[in-house]
């Protein structure tokens, strides 16, 4: 899973006596994470007044979708701003610690490799090389003549 990706979780907004998904309340969130390179996917579920943003499989912001302006740009809606400030953080967050673990993975390796304790490489059992006969002397033992075959 890419680290910019992002799914948007919303439910039904309940306004006016009506209870239906106004995925509207999202343009703005949606137009600014498009913009800053991030891909966005809008997903509509049951849970009234609901948003929830996710990265990785980690909620990462959640909000209530009635606090989003309607049909507004990210730069007056101060809950979108905070929307996209915790995604631009935790896309930073995420590939930090991609890179720290890589990098402690990759020490952890060579300390292993290059360390006194490290297991010898034998093999299972006792293995004796056979020495094979070679061409000449199957002629004088065997009387196979290896230039007519």
């Amino acid at each position: 899973m890419s680290f910019n990706y992002v799914q948007v979780y919303y439910g039904p907004c309940n306004s006016f006596h009506t209870t239906v998904h106004k995925p509207q309340k999202l343009r703005g969130l949606r137009d600014r994470l498009q913009k800053l390179g991030f891909r966005v996917d809008l997903v509509p579920v049951e849970y009234i007044n609901y948003c929830v943003l996710e990265m990785c499989g980690h909620e990462i912001f959640r909000c209530n979708i009635q606090n989003l302006l309607f049909n507004m740009p990210h730069t007056t809606d101060p809950v979108c701003n905070r929307a996209v400030q915790a995604v631009v953080e935790s896309s930073a967050k995420f590939k930090r610690a991609r890179s720290y673990l890589w990098f402690w993975r990759l020490i952890q390796e060579q300390i292993f490799l290059r360390n006194e304790y490290t297991p010898r490489d034998h093999w299972p059992f006792e293995y004796e090389a056979k020495n094979f006969a070679g061409c000449l002397d199957c002629v004088n033992c065997c009387g196979i003549d290896t230039a007519t075959i």
